[in-house]
């Protein structure tokens, strides 16, 4: 089974001069996705691009500060904030909440199952209020309401979600 994205932190902005990055950790990563050596993916321009981590120190609960191999100066590292740093996991290894909240389905098709019809890819998952979590469609900002009961299927060998989105739902 192919491995999927999963967000692990957020680059909340630089540290110092030599390309230190502030991260805010997500509730779903662990010490391990950010020890050096370990191979972390940013979307840069729509492709998953590879970084791997040079040093690691704790700033509290869910704060780090990493160094990234080829981030080398403040300037570097400003480009990169609020960008989500993403580790690839085995989809086995994540249950239905994770896939959801890590947006680990990003990039995953949306095709509604009533209308065959494919809505679009997922750019982001966002939760705009507390338990309330939308797939955010590429290129149009459309919001598709990432709801239990209407995600029928999740294919990660395929890399779609299949919906039984309400009629006219897809048309906003």
């Amino acid at each position: 089974m192919e491995a999927v994205r999963l967000a692990v932190g957020t680059i909340i902005k630089p540290h110092g001069i030599k390309g230190e990055l502030n991260v805010m950790m997500t509730d779903r990563a662990e010490a391990d996705d950010f020890a050096p050596g370990a191979c972390l993916f940013i979307e840069i321009e729509g492709l998953d691009v590879p970084f791997f981590v040079g040093t690691m120190r704790s700033r509290g609960a869910d704060s780090l500060l990493i160094t990234l191999d080829e981030i080398t100066d403040e300037r570097q590292a400003a480009e990169l904030t609020g960008k989500t740093l993403y580790a690839m996991v085995d989809p086995a290894e994540l249950d239905d909440d994770d896939e959801l909240t890590a947006g680990a389905l990003i990039g995953y098709e949306v095709i509604d199952q009533s209308s065959g019809r494919e809505i679009g890819r997922i750019a982001d998952v966002q939760e705009l209020t507390p338990g309330c979590w939308y797939f955010v469609i590429e290129g149009t900002g459309k919001l598709i309401p990432a709801v239990d009961e209407m995600i029928l299927d999740i294919d990660p060998e395929r890399r779609q979600v299949t919906m039984d989105l309400p009629r006219g739902l897809a048309e906003l």
